[in-house]
């Protein structure tokens, strides 16, 4: 497993590039929501992240900054395509987007 690397905002917003990306949610009480919808940033503003599902049907997504404590690009063992951005909570809950990283906007880890 690549060990999970702290990231700031800009790069994590560099880090989705123009693909979609699964949404799991872990609730700070162990709830687990994978959601059905793919989710592509839209922006990055410095009040909140924003996202659009592919789906017509589904809501925007919006993610103010001040509910993030911190965000994290990691890989997980045996993946070679995808890896993961996470956005853990200050409510102690974590959003995990799964998909094609663009990994040349991360730090590079010797």
């Amino acid at each position: 497993m690549v060990p999970g690397i702290d990231i700031d905002r800009a790069t994590a917003a560099r880090a989705f590039g123009g693909g979609y990306f699964n949404l799991i949610r872990r609730g700070a009480d162990g709830s687990l929501t994978l959601s059905t919808d793919r989710w592509r940033l839209e922006q990055a503003t410095p009040e909140a992240f924003h996202w659009s599902a592919r789906e017509d049907d589904a809501p925007a997504l919006v993610l103010p900054i001040e509910q993030i404590e911190r965000q994290a690009w990691d890989r997980l063992p045996r993946q070679q395509h995808r890896s993961q951005i996470r956005f853990y909570l200050v409510n102690g809950d974590l959003w995990t987007f799964s998909g094609g990283v663009d990994e040349t906007a991360l730090p590079q880890t010797s």
